[in-house]
């Protein structure tokens, strides 16, 4: 998918450097004043790059990256529910359930829309499979994610709390119909 200047692809294995790159960035800025500083700058671009490049190798989840003048500027993950999603909040249905993992974009390429493309890239994807719902999580003081994915028909249907470093956070889990 291409939104001018900016193209839409699926992630490759060599891709791992380029998103390892947005996700500690994007971490940085999307999460200054919500996370403790100090967490945030502790946050380690080699761990991160070694973690993409086992996401990428093992093909047990999907990525799309946005590309900007060859460059990674954003990306998204999704696959099934993880384990670690709280499975209590899905243990009663009888559908095969998803969820986005991440959307991040470097701070000078949001507000653009892309955000948008991708999280409908995965909409589609969702539906082609002939899924009914996802889920995503988000921080819930993150009043800008939290706000998007209401506009784009997230019912909330959740709260728990987790821990991010040594301190604790409040999460909420949105649902979504394809």
């Amino acid at each position: 998918m291409r939104i001018s200047p900016y193209h839409i692809r699926y992630a490759t294995e060599s891709d791992a450097e380029g998103i390892a790159f947005v996700h500690v960035n994007s971490w940085k800025t999307s999460y200054a004043g919500i996370i403790d500083q100090d967490f945030l700058d502790t946050i380690s671009y080699e761990k991160r790059l070694s973690s993409w490049k086992e996401i990428l190798q093992s093909k047990n989840t999907q990525q799309l990256v946005v590309v900007f003048e060859d460059k990674i500027i954003g990306f998204v993950g999704f696959g099934f529910v993880r384990s670690e999603s709280r499975p209590e909040f899905f243990e009663d249905t009888e559908t095969k359930m998803w969820e986005i993992y991440a959307i991040y974009l470097l701070e000078e390429h949001k507000r653009k829309g892309l955000g948008k493309a991708l999280f409908t890239q995965c909409r589609v994807w969702f539906n082609c499979e002939e899924l009914e719902s996802f889920v995503l999580w988000a921080l819930a003081d993150n009043v800008h994610a939290k706000q998007f994915y209401e506009k784009e028909g997230g019912k909330s249907i959740g709260e728990v709390s987790i821990i991010i470093g040594d301190k604790n956070y409040s999460e909420v889990c949105y649902l979504f119909k394809t």
